[in-house]
């Protein structure tokens, strides 16, 4: 269900942590996981590398296409790379990209759900450490599967399946790299 990757944890992936894991590092206020949702959710910070593709912007239509939307997507996008080269895994195409940030939370979990309604694989890289913070990914009958999140791991798993996170233990804050490819 849920797939560990190697980091090969290159210059590249120490020089953009170096930047991310700094006071000017840009994060914006997300209120909840899903858009979907109506329940209770864990709140985060984001730093929205790559939008992901839309029909439609403010009632307006537009081409279904994924917009970089930040000065770090190039660099997040090699160390991508880099990581699923190194584990022997191709993709076409990024969908999506983000940086997010959670912080310690009294909800247990978010609200379950998928990234994108077109078949991708999410890959999850988390950049610090931090206790609690698991990624829960859900088969078909919902049962859960636990990611064993350490700082530098990576993981990937079928992104049709729900998924949720736990937020991190008191004090602390989750940050991670999530990317939907294909």
């Amino acid at each position: 269900m849920i797939t560990n990757l190697k980091n090969p944890v290159t210059k590249n992936y120490k020089d953009l942590k170096n930047i991310i894991l700094t006071e000017q590092m840009g994060w914006f206020y997300q209120n909840k996981t899903t858009f979907d949702s109506k329940d209770k959710d864990v709140d985060f910070f984001s730093h929205e590398l790559l939008r992901s593709p839309q029909h439609e912007n403010n009632g307006i239509q537009v081409p279904a296409i994924s917009i970089p939307n930040s000065d770090h997507f190039e660099k997040c996008y090699f160390i991508l790379k880099e990581i699923l080269d190194f584990n022997n895994i191709n993709f076409d195409v990024v969908y999506r990209m983000n940086l997010n940030l959670v912080l310690h939370n009294a909800l247990k979990e978010s609200v379950p759900h998928t990234d994108l309604n077109l078949p991708h694989k999410v890959v999850i890289v988390y950049l610090n450490s931090f206790q609690n913070g698991k990624t829960i990914v859900f088969d078909k009958n919902n049962n859960k599967f636990f990611s064993n999140p350490k700082e530098d791991g990576a993981i990937i798993f079928d992104g049709k399946f729900n998924h949720c996170i736990e937020p991190p233990a008191l004090n602390e804050k989750r940050l991670i790299m999530v990317a939907n490819i294909q």
